[in-house]
């Protein structure tokens, strides 16, 4: 890749050589003010920041029976997958059969302690009744034969226990009514939650997005090809990868040569190769201190370097290659010219200015900033004038200029 930007100017200095060096006839380059910039090219990979896998749930084995499209671009609530499990679905059947059971259950029982107190309150009323006519005839006991009026104090102790009776009856049946019917209605308590539980986990088989993203389908554990319908899948198995497409990045691995060049905080600009049009911007965020072999034995090492994307044209889909331009330095508006034409004379550093007539000038410059290729001269040269790119003979030189020195 660098040979191929130093190919043009390689053309140059050939065609220089072949050239005379009188100053006359010489190549020159004319001078303009332009944006100075130095850059590394790379190659890199886009991936989320942050990606949700979305997994099976707890104590599911089932089939798929629905799932979304691969690099569908999703909001939070869509469906992502939708699952079977014909297990989950009896369960709940036998639950509800159970609650049913039970609900028939309750109302029989409570049919029959209406029932039976019902008898006991009409035993308590004929005991009650009972004893009232025993009493009326009390007042005749005192007349009556000591026979009869045996028999008669007799009936009216029994009225009396069998009222007794009836009511301690009466307060018991309440009291086991009371007990058995809690029972019942804890037990039914405890069946509804579990068939709440059950609806709950039926209607987790309807798995959907909780943010927006790039859905992107796991990759099946059986076979090598992502999920599709009709695959068995369990209790924690990846369904769907969730990229969150509004916090992207670029990863590149850069040569151990470029990679000390680039510092945290250099801009770059993105382009993708699935979408040429798209544009993004970004800075560096991360350089990884450890490298690792170009190839097995290599004595070349890369570095993996991140970028951020911070604005975009349109969405970056994960895994999508990027092209990134690495801005090292940037120096604006500034006169910028072929390194060539920076020569050393008795320690300086000077340029041959020809003038308008043909007359070569040697001056005195300030390199602001100088690569391989290019420099950025500060002071001693002005644009529009025309910079000699190969050194003229000593006696095309008419001037010699220098600095002021301040």
């Amino acid at each position: 890749m660098r040979l191929k930007a130093f190919l043009p100017l390689l053309s140059v200095l050939f065609f220089l050589s072949c050239k005379g060096g009188d100053g006359k006839n010489g190549v020159t380059y004319r001078t303009e003010r332009k944006d100075y910039r130095e850059e590394v090219v790379a190659n890199g990979t886009a991936q989320s920041v942050s990606t949700l896998t979305i997994m099976v749930g707890p104590d599911i084995d089932g089939t798929i029976k629905y799932i979304i499209d691969d690099g569908t671009l999703v909001h939070a609530g869509d469906t992502l997958c939708i699952l079977e499990d014909h297990e989950m679905e009896s369960r709940l059947d036998e639950l509800l059969k159970l609650l049913e059971a039970s609900e028939a259950e309750r109302t029989k029982s409570s049919a029959t302690y209406r029932m039976e107190h019902a008898l006991q309150m009409a035993r308590m009323e004929t005991g009650l009744a009972e004893a009232e006519i025993a009493s009326l005839d009390s007042l005749q006991l005192q007349f009556a034969p000591p026979l009869q009026r045996r028999i008669k104090e007799l009936n009216l102790r029994r009225a009396s226990i069998q009222q007794e009776r009836a009511r301690m009856n009466l307060r018991a049946m309440e009291v086991t009514w009371r007990v058995d019917s809690q029972r019942l209605e804890t037990w039914m308590t405890h069946v509804r939650r579990r068939i709440a539980d059950q609806r709950e986990r039926l209607a987790g088989l309807t798995i959907r997005a909780p943010q927006d993203g790039l859905a992107i389908i796991s990759e099946s554990w059986r076979e090598d090809r992502p999920l599709q319908v009709g695959d068995n899948v369990w209790e924690q198995m990846p369904l769907v990868l969730l990229p969150d497409v509004q916090n992207m990045e670029v990863v590149m691995m850069i040569p151990e040569s470029d990679y000390k060049r680039i510092n945290p905080g250099d801009p770059v600009d993105i382009t993708f190769a699935a979408d040429p049009d798209g544009q993004a911007w970004g800075h560096i965020t991360k350089k990884m201190p450890v490298g690792v072999e170009a190839s097995r034995g290599s004595k070349v090492k890369l570095f993996e370097v991140t970028a951020s994307i911070d604005s975009t044209l349109s969405s970056v889909r994960p895994q999508s290659s990027a092209r990134c331009r690495i801005c090292l330095r940037l120096m604006k508006d500034t006169l910028v010219v072929p390194s060539v034409c920076i020569m050393d004379a008795d320690s300086t550093k000077v340029v041959f200015v020809r003038s308008h007539t043909g007359h070569v000038e040697q001056r005195e410059v300030e390199v602001a900033y100088a690569s391989s290729a290019e420099a950025v001269v500060a002071r001693g040269i002005e644009e529009g004038e025309d910079l000699l790119l190969l050194r003229p003979a000593d006696g095309a030189i008419r001037k010699k200029t220098f600095l002021r020195k301040d």
